[in-house]
């Protein structure tokens, strides 16, 4: 609905809904590329954004996301989004770019993902220690706590760290660029898994499940404990 605020002078112009989240991420680089915004300055709030833009929340944060993912901001929770003051130097940035406008459902980004989650699972298990598993076993419980009071988004969050943790104890830089990448950009969606108590409960009981695969060091049980977490990603858009 239009507003009657007026709007500051470099606010940015609405646009129409055809591509939004295309557009968004258009409209934020070009605006940060003529010097509207500049390098290291908060951007307006995600009220402001929406209202300047016309567009709804969801799509903003994805875009958000996206650009977050591939350097030009930095979100900073309980804070802001500022335009970053550096270039991150990750070679995965082009490749996590070719892939985000891909439907988590298809088929292809199932099996990357069940091939990158394999893959960081197995890394971790050999290198986890007891304190890796207490601070996993502390964010599971972290996520219950948020979820239960009521702080759906946050708990969204903590899922999203849950995967990044996984991927921080492998000790490897480009590991945990890809993974933060890869899950920054899909963290938008993570909160639609936990949506109602069933669907917590069952993720929740993956995390368990991925967690005794690394406290236990069962290799064996890597595939099998994947593939039921890629099922239920799948599953719950369909």
């Amino acid at each position: 609905m239009p507003s009657d605020r007026k709007k500051p002078a470099n606010a940015l112009s609405p646009i129409d809904n055809s591509s939004i989240v295309d557009k968004i991420i258009d409209r934020i680089v070009k605006a940060i590329s003529t010097g509207q915004f500049k390098v290291g300055e908060k951007l307006p709030s995600e009220f402001e954004l929406m209202e300047e833009l016309n567009v709804g929340r969801n799509s903003l944060r994805e875009a958000m996301k996206i650009l977050s993912a591939l350097g030009v901001v930095d979100i900073r929770r309980g804070d802001g989004t500022y335009v970053c003051d550096h270039i991150a130097p990750t070679v995965f940035n082009p490749i996590i770019y070719s892939i985000i406008f891909q439907a988590e459902s298809d088929p292809d980004m199932v099996e990357f993902r069940e091939c990158m989650e394999e893959m960081v699972l197995r890394t971790a298990m050999k290198k986890a220690t007891d304190g890796d598993i207490v601070h996993l076993s502390q964010i599971i419980k972290d996520i219950r706590r948020s979820y239960e009071s009521g702080d759906k988004e946050k708990a969204a969050y903590l899922d999203y760290s849950f995967h990044v943790a996984i991927a921080d104890i492998c000790g490897n830089p480009y590991i945990s660029k890809l993974v933060n990448g890869i899950y920054e950009i899909f963290s938008l969606s993570i909160e639609d898994t936990i949506n109602t108590q069933e669907l917590f409960d069952k993720a929740e009981g993956y995390h368990k499940e991925i967690l005794r695969c690394i406290q236990e060091k069962d290799v064996k049980s890597i595939d099998a404990a994947v593939e039921k977490s890629m099922t239920f990603w799948h599953d719950k858009d369909n």
